[in-house]
């Protein structure tokens, strides 16, 4: 059973997440197949009319030229549109859905067809996926290592073009976020982990930090991430980037700590390859909860410590920005666990004003006057102004317009007054 540690999540935040993990979350024994001669897998093709979905029409039309709805998935990609003079190709293949180019959407929404690659059908000829229209994509890196290590890399098929096939098998999906699982999902990973083969060379660490720094890098999205580096270096963690390991030495990894430390985001999504039961600790960037990574908790049974180690002011998108630190929930959570702390410069106030001044370059950069929203933003606005309000005594003077903390300020008659104001009161 999967545990959660609320206690440094802000109360109102937390109260989300328990709703959250109270959604009835289905566990399916038996999933659906749909099979059919002369059927068509079209390429991903956007429309702008569909708003509803979040990344366009696609999926299988059979012989008589209706849509196969097993193939598509709500939200997300559904519907035919019209074609003509598709490819044809006389072979029997296994319909995988759309090959999405990012490793997170990749591992919980474009794998989970591949539980049909553990049923052994020698019957098969290829597994295929779907890019967009015309896109030309080479599969590379960790994603070539994920169909390498469940042996279907050489049966491997990409579409860009309407492309018939003599008969097509099309799986349901094992995994809807917030809606179902089946244990053929985790199979899927399991089955992956039992066929990697370990390198002498490879050092096993007991507990691990999945540091966020090296990619975010300069990307002037992310502020304060080298604090968390060298807090968790002079605990004893291993510290490491995830992107930089090779798929097989970090399944090696996870499995072999005790202990998994990771930035929220995608890096937490590769728990789908631990064992059951492990201890994970995600350090929050954001006011919204993960709902994929509710997911993911639940069905490896982690026990989780979500930790609201952020300095959030104001509403953005998912890219950012974000500002870091060692606030009072984190410093909560390390007096708790009796870790040292971070290094005292990264604690310090000068430290932590230098990451607020890049945090508004560029919000204002990315945002100007503009209130960012989103559509569902107004579900969760008690959990933003908790945030604000949290954060707002850490800059309470910059904020209020007391004291300059950008260069253009200084040309500004409004902070030359609140600098006499204050030393007229002194």
């Amino acid at each position: 059973m999967y545990r959660i540690d609320y206690r440094y999540l802000r109360p109102k935040k937390a109260a989300w997440l328990k709703r959250m993990y109270a959604t009835p979350f289905e566990e399916k024994q038996e999933l659906a197949l749909w099979q059919g001669k002369n059927a068509t897998i079209l390429p991903l093709w956007e429309f702008p009319e569909d708003e509803d979905l979040l990344f366009g029409r696609g999926g299988v039309v059979d012989e008589a030229g209706d849509y196969v709805p097993l193939s598509g998935i709500e939200t997300r990609i559904m519907n035919r549109y019209p074609f003509e003079n598709p490819v044809y190709r006389d072979e029997k293949v296994v319909y995988c859905g759309y090959l999405v180019n990012h490793w997170g959407h990749f591992l919980v929404e474009a794998v989970t067809r591949l539980w049909y690659a553990l049923e052994q059908d020698p019957t098969v000829d290829k597994y295929v996926f779907f890019v967009d229209k015309g896109e030309e994509r080479t599969v590379k890196g960790n994603y070539k290592a994920f169909f390498q290590l469940l042996n279907i890399w050489d049966k491997l098929e990409l579409v860009n073009t309407p492309t018939t096939y003599r008969e097509v098998i099309v799986p349901e999906i094992s995994f809807q976020c917030m809606k179902f699982y089946s244990p053929k999902y985790l199979a899927i990973f399991d089955a992956i982990a039992d066929n990697v083969t370990v390198d002498p060379s490879w050092e096993r660490f007991d507990k691990i930090y999945f540091t966020r720094s090296q990619f975010a890098g300069n990307n002037n999205y992310e502020f304060g991430l080298e604090a968390f580096d060298d807090f968790y270096r002079r605990n004893g963690y291993a510290v490491l980037a995830p992107e930089k390991l090779p798929l097989e030495q970090m399944i090696y990894l996870i499995r072999g700590a005790s202990e998994v430390a990771s930035m929220s985001g995608s890096t937490p999504h590769n728990m789908l390859f631990a064992s059951n039961g492990q201890k994970l600790t995600i350090l929050e960037r954001l006011v919204t909860n993960d709902d994929h990574q509710v997911c993911v908790n639940q069905m490896r049974q982690l026990s989780v410590t979500p930790i609201d180690a952020n300095f959030q002011l104001y509403t953005v998108d998912f890219c950012g920005p974000y500002m870091l630190g060692c606030n009072h929930l984190f410093e909560q959570y390390r007096t708790d666990r009796g870790m040292v702390p971070p290094d005292q410069r990264f604690t310090s106030e000068k430290y932590r004003n230098a990451c607020f001044r890049q945090y508004m370059r560029s919000y204002r950069s990315n945002y100007q006057y503009r209130w960012f929203m989103e559509d569902w933003y107004p579900e969760i606005a008690d959990s933003l102004y908790e945030a604000y309000a949290d954060n707002y005594p850490y800059f309470r003077e910059f904020l209020d317009g007391d004291r300059p903390f950008l260069r253009s300020h200084y040309f500004q008659p409004h902070y030359w007054k609140a600098f006499l104001r204050r030393i007229l009161r002194k």
